[in-house]
């Protein structure tokens, strides 16, 4: 296909104000507005033939949400969440009970680790709030959830691995519920008005209906189950509403927490009110303006643990024109203020500098960090071949070693179970990017060897150094094969009405992921035809099939190959891909050990596990 003259391409580049996303301030919630996007927290069988035609992506066009999604005859996802409901039975149903409950780590006791914190708090109350400085540095320490994520030494990340919290092993019954066995000698806090009574069933269906009242921030969290009930005091049944494989994570989110029906009796709420939890961590009462303290509770069900006698949290904000504290919070850790900070690349390159004596982490994050889409129903972009000459133009690893110091790494952006769910590398690169020769090509095939007008929206509010570099790199990248790349900036209320609003109107767009947390929060949000967002505005009934089968796949090696056959067909068809998919580097003073953050679903349990070594 040959055109005369300039063919034009519209590329948005949305920048945000934190090196990277972590620690989503949001749940996996659809029924909200469009996301408010967090700063960085200082968290097989052959594939399914791919067809290659490069036709023109038709328009989609208004579908009736359905009540069911009847295999193989793709549906819509239903509006009220980015999740599939209704499908086939479960394909997956154990026999026995999945004991699930980790063993005890090895520390040394004793000492108090000092946190730099991002953000005071609004309140006291983890049912109404998603912010994180609550819910995971803060009081949210002193409660527990039925699940949460592994972390340690022997975890590696990305993850979302589960085991027991407040549970000791879980079953499948009747086809698609859940009954839970409770740990026995689980106790509240020794605090008023609870006063050290044992933990019970009923506590666990109280604090489930109260996260889920309506207009609540994390009331979505449970829209795939159908309610909750205690069989006895030590067994809970959770009733589904319909098959929903990434269920138990609902209840592994660090925003599900239990809380005691007493305190909400007594104080109406809990925003003002005790801190009452069964957690491993006291809150202490302390004057404003002063470190937040969590002190060890001593009759936490877990023995041994935490090791710390005192966490600290120390909130350092930014202060003048530095826009999010990350520079100050540095600043505190080499002069030996706190023990602890995240370190964004511009503060990791200069703490390499410095000189100083450090160890660090670096924790990897899936369905965070920097997306890049582009819009099927652009005129140029409707075309498969020049989408894949845009991938073919990058070299998102280099964009990582190089403007990102390594904090990140290249995929397709969705969460994962664990790692061996992403595509590798070699697989990534030797198909669809690094060859600027094959997007020459590619491009100029469609083109008629014309150069192809490119035009960068960038969002400008709260400009970050490596956000500016990456544009400047992606035009670069785009320039050499053929496209002529035009900056334009917008403001980011306009930016958020032309690409995430309903009538999208952008070609390419480039900035931080929407707020998912499970896999299926981000296939049918953003890659479902009819998510809430399809990103792409695509119309592919070929994978929202793939996105339904797996969306109810109980069985973890099938679903695992089922996702890698979505992310080879996502990238094959150039839809879109994370570039800089989160990672965050974990910076403390030496002496600190078992320390192995994984801050998926909000996770916080990994700060019982911290010890000194000297």
């Amino acid at each position: 296909m040959r055109f005369s003259g300039k063919a034009n391409v519209l590329i948005t580049l949305f920048l945000f104000p934190a090196a990277a996303v972590l620690l989503i301030g949001c749940s996996s919630a659809a029924g909200a507005p469009v996301p408010t996007l967090i700063p960085l927290v200082e968290s097989p069988p052959a594939p399914s033939p791919i067809p290659t035609s490069t036709t023109p992506a038709p328009k989609p066009t208004a579908t009736q949400v359905p009540t069911a999604l009847p295999p193989p005859t793709p549906q819509v996802a239903p509006a009220s969440r980015p999740a599939v409901i209704a499908a086939a039975a479960p394909v997956a149903t154990p026999a026995a009970a999945t004991e699930a409950v980790s063993a005890g780590p090895m520390g040394k006791p004793g000492g108090s680790l000092r946190v730099a914190g991002f953000a005071d708090i609004p309140h006291r109350d983890v049912h109404q709030s998603v912010q994180e400085a609550l819910t995971s540095m803060g009081p949210g320490l002193a409660y527990s959830r039925l699940l949460r994520l592994r972390t340690g030494p022997e975890s590696g990340q990305p993850s979302l691995r589960l085991e027991c919290d407040l549970c000791e092993s879980w079953e499948l019954t009747g086809g698609m519920d859940y009954e839970f066995k409770l740990r026995p000698g689980v106790q509240w806090q020794n605090l008023p008005p609870v006063s050290g009574r044992p933990l019970v069933a009923d506590d666990l269906v109280y604090s489930y209906n109260r996260l889920r009242t309506p207009g609540w921030p994390n009331a979505q969290l449970f829209s795939a189950i159908e309610g909750f009930e205690a069989l006895d005091p030590a067994t809970l049944l959770v009733k589904m509403a319909s098959p929903e494989a990434d269920v138990l994570m609902a209840l592994a989110d660090g925003h599900s927490k239990v809380v005691a029906r007493e305190v909400v009796e007594q104080y109406g709420d809990l925003k003002e009110a005790p801190v009452v939890g069964t957690g491993p961590w006291l809150w202490q009462e302390g004057a404003e303006d002063t470190p937040m303290i969590l002190t060890r509770n001593p009759a936490y069900f877990e023995q041994s643990v935490p090791f710390l006698d005192q966490l600290e949290i120390h909130v350092i904000k930014r202060s003048g024109l530095e826009q999010s504290g990350h520079q100050e919070r540095l600043a505190a850790f080499l002069v030996g203020q706190v023990d602890v900070i995240l370190a964004p690349p511009p503060q990791w390159r200069e703490l390499q500098k410095s000189g100083a004596q450090f160890d660090s982490f670096l924790s990897r994050q899936s369905g965070t960090g920097v997306l890049l889409s582009m819009n099927v129903q652009s005129p140029a972009l409707s075309n498969r071949e020049v989408r894949r000459a845009v991938f073919k133009a990058m070299d998102p690893w280099d964009y990582v070693d190089t403007v990102w110091s390594g904090q990140g790494y290249a995929s397709v952006g969705v969460p994962v179970q664990t790692e061996d769910w992403l595509l590798d590398r070699a697989e990534m690169r030797n198909l669809h990017f690094a060859d600027p020769s094959e997007a020459r090509r590619l491009l100029a095939s469609w083109s008629g060897g014309e150069p192809v007008n490119i035009q960068l929206t960038v969002r400008t509010e709260n400009f970050v150094e490596v956000y500016s570099q990456l544009e400047e790199r992606i035009a670069e990248d785009l320039k050499a094969v053929g496209f002529n790349p035009i900056i334009r900036r917008l403001n980011p209320a306009r930016f958020n009405e032309i690409v995430w609003g309903e009538n999208k109107d952008y070609q390419l767009a480039v900035g931080v992921m929407p707020p998912t947390s499970t896999i299926n929060s981000f296939l049918l949000a953003l890659l479902h035809s009819h998510g809430r967002w399809n990103i792409s505005a695509h119309e592919d009934r070929k994978l929202d099939s793939m996105i339904e089968r797996q969306a109810v796949e109980l069985d973890p090696v099938r679903r695992r190959d089922q996702l890698k056959d979505i992310q080879r067909y996502v990238l094959d068809q150039a839809y879109l891909f994370s570039p800089v998919t989160g990672s965050s580097r974990w910076v403390f003073t030496p002496g600190v050990a078992g320390f192995h953050p994984n801050t998926a679903l909000s996770e916080y349990i990994y700060w019982s596990r911290v010890w000194w070594e000297k």
